[in-house]
C-alpha cells in the first residue's frame, strides 16, 4: 500500500509538466495526496511535513486495521471456547456477553424489566410475551463463562479491541483532515506564490506540532 501511495506521488511530481497547471490540478493533487500540491509548487518544507503526516496516518490506519481484525477474532474464538458462545457477526450478542456471566442471569434481567412494564404496570400479557420472545437468548444462544477470570479476561479483550478502534477512527481523522489542510494550502499559494499563506506550522510543546491559521483584519 505504501507502495503505491510513493508509486502515485512520483507520477503526479515528474509525470506532468506542473508549471503550466491551472490551480484545480494542484487542489486535486492536495486531496489525492497531501503535501504533493506544496511540492509542485516549490513549498518544499510544508509539502514534506503534510506528506509525512499523511504517510504515518495511513501507515497506522493500516496497521489498527489489522489489529483490530487480529483482536474481533481473538475474543470471538475465547468466548467459543469458554463460554459455549456460537460464532456470530452480531456485535449486540458480544457486547451482552461482556456485560452479563450468563444468558440465564441476561434473561432474567429481561424477564424482571419486562414483568414489571407489560403485567405490572400496562397489564399487557401479550405484549410481555411478544418482548420477551424477541428479547431474550434461545438456549442454542446461550452462554455460560468458566470462571470470573475467563470473564474478565474476555472484557479485557472487547476493551483492547474497541480502543484499537478509536485509534483507527484517529488515524482516519487525520487523514482527511491532512487533506482538507492541504488543498487550502494550495488554494492560497497558487494564487499568489510571493504572499506567505495563512496555515503554517509551530512547535508544541517538547515533541508536538501545532497546525496555525492567521486571519489577518
Amino acid at each position: 500500500m505504501i507502495r503505491k501511495f510513493l508509486l502515485l506521488l512520483l507520477l503526479l511530481l515528474f509525470g506532468l509538466p506542473l508549471a503550466a497547471l491551472p490551480r484545480i490540478a494542484y487542489i486535486g493533487m492536495s486531496v489525492l495526496v497531501p503535501g504533493s500540491g506544496e511540492l509542485a509548487l516549490g513549498k518544499t518544507n510544508r509539502g514534506a511535513l503534510l506528506l509525512g503526516s499523511d504517510l504515518l496516518a495511513l501507515t497506522g490506519f493500516w496497521a489498527t486495521e489489522r489489529q483490530k481484525d487480529d483482536l474481533i477474532r481473538s475474543y470471538k474464538q475465547y468466548a467459543q471456547t469458554y463460554a459455549g458462545v456460537p460464532i456470530t457477526d452480531n456485535d449486540s450478542y458480544y457486547q451482552h456477553i461482556q456485560q452479563y456471566m450468563s444468558s440465564a442471569e441476561f434473561n432474567q434481567f429481561q424477564e424482571l424489566m419486562a414483568r414489571n412494564y407489560f403485567l405490572i404496570y400496562l397489564y399487557d400479557p401479550n405484549g410481555y410475551a411478544s418482548y420477551i420472545a424477541a428479547n431474550t437468548y434461545s438456549p442454542e444462544e446461550a452462554w455460560n463463562w468458566q470462571s470470573d477470570l475467563h470473564f474478565k479476561h474476555y472484557r479485557a479483550l472487547r476493551s483492547k479491541t474497541q480502543k484499537t478502534k478509536m485509534y483507527q477512527n484517529l488515524s482516519l481523522g487525520m487523514l482527511i483532515l491532512n487533506r482538507v489542510v492541504s488543498a487550502i494550502d494550495v488554494t492560497f499559494i497558487s494564487s499568489d506564490r510571493k504572499r506567505q499563506t495563512p496555515i503554517y506550522f509551530s512547535v508544541f510543546g517538547e515533541d508536538g506540532i501545532m497546525l496555525n491559521y492567521r486571519l489577518d483584519f
